[in-house]
């Protein structure tokens, strides 16, 4: 199959680029080869290539960055959403777009799942949401959004920075109450590229399976490698004043990937031994 990848030089473009590399024809575009606000370079690449299908890595992800900044993520998230999706439409390919798990307001008891109504607490929330509706609307037959959350990976996200620090012995300061499923960006791009594969269609949810605070995950790494958990405090969310609300509970359920795909999904604990290993 022949994939383009928007965002290539992010933790997860890059990872579904290199992933997707070793069984499809892939051309992965970072940033400075394709912004993809900018429709007319997006136009001509697509015409070019002529994709089957495209993987919108593209994104502004620094969450409080978006609350100070809320048009910068719109233009992102959303904006340039809309015309990748439009672009590949043109060519007619499916598009696929990676949206968030702080779409949601957090007040739930239990995984949200897809047809629950999202309410999103932060302007990087409102910039996905947009994002995905922006998508829908110009491929209505021909899209996949996957919301995810907790993501970490090489070089990347909480698990690199909080194994660094136990390493070091150094606090670590952890927030308790705040729930979410931590989530190997690896696994992640190999389920896009499943749906994509499946020739799946609509919204899905992709997380490891399973629920932890910061706090847990915390232990957790100090667990797996060993390491003295010493230094680590549990903290609330409000200690940390930042401008950005986020959900407290932001859990999804992954049983229409699972349904829809035939795939199991791997549990938080063991997809992050992995990762450590």
């Amino acid at each position: 199959m022949r994939i383009l990848i928007t965002g290539a030089g992010g933790l997860v473009g890059g990872l579904v680029s290199r992933l997707g590399a070793s069984r499809h024809e892939v051309l992965g575009l970072d940033r400075a080869r394709l912004d993809v606000v900018n429709r007319d370079a997006v136009l001509r690449v697509f015409r070019e290539f002529c994709p089957r299908a495209v993987l919108n890595c593209a994104a502004y992800t620094d969450v409080d960055g978006a609350e100070r900044a809320p048009e910068e993520a719109l233009d992102v998230n959303a904006t340039g959403a809309r015309v990748v999706a439009e672009a590949a439409r043109e060519v007619e390919a499916l598009v696929l777009y990676v949206s968030t798990d702080y779409v949601f307001d957090g007040e739930a008891a239990a995984p949200y799942r897809e047809d629950e109504p999202p309410r999103p607490l932060s302007s990087y929330g409102r910039s996905k949401l947009e994002g995905e509706r922006a998508v829908a609307e110009a491929c209505p037959e021909d899209h996949v959004i996957v919301r995810t959350g907790w993501l970490y990976g090489p070089g990347k996200g909480f698990v690199d920075w909080a194994r660094e620090r136990l390493r070091r012995g150094e606090e670590l300061p952890l927030v308790f109450d705040q729930q979410g499923s931590p989530t190997n960006a690896g696994e992640l791009a190999a389920a896009m590229l499943t749906l994509v594969e499946q020739n799946q269609r609509g919204l899905f949810h992709f997380v490891n399976r399973g629920e932890a605070s910061w706090l847990d995950l915390g232990k957790a790494i100090a667990e797996d490698l060993g390491l003295s958990p010493a230094g680590i405090r549990a903290i609330p969310a409000a200690d940390l004043n930042r401008p950005a609300l986020r959900p407290r509970y932001s859990v999804l359920s992954v049983e229409r990937f699972e349904e829809s795909t035939g795939r199991a999904v791997t549990g938080w604990r063991e997809a992050l031994r992995r990762y450590l290993a």
